[in-house]
């Protein structure tokens, strides 16, 4: 199956079409910066660009700097704001 995998980073959200089935990347990655404020609506927006950067509909993968534990967020990244 082919999805559209979103990393979301503390510097960049980068983008890449996947095959889940052997985890190859089938794109290039698309990288765009981190908007600095952090805010949900700009994060959104960042993911959105990628979406529209590959003509894509159908499942998307996310990955956030979080550390889990049985389906609870147990810590997050903290990010530091040098802007």
């Amino acid at each position: 199956m082919e999805i559209l995998g979103i990393d979301i980073g503390g510097s960049g959200i980068k983008g890449a079409l996947v095959n889940t089935e052997t985890g190859t990347m089938l794109t290039e990655r698309y990288r765009i910066p981190t908007p600095s404020s952090r805010k949900p609506d700009e994060m959104a927006e960042v993911v959105a660009q990628i979406v529209r950067h590959y003509n894509y509909s159908g499942p998307i993968g996310v990955g956030f700097p979080v550390s889990l534990k049985k389906g609870f967020v147990r810590a997050r990244a903290t990010f530091t704001n040098h802007g």
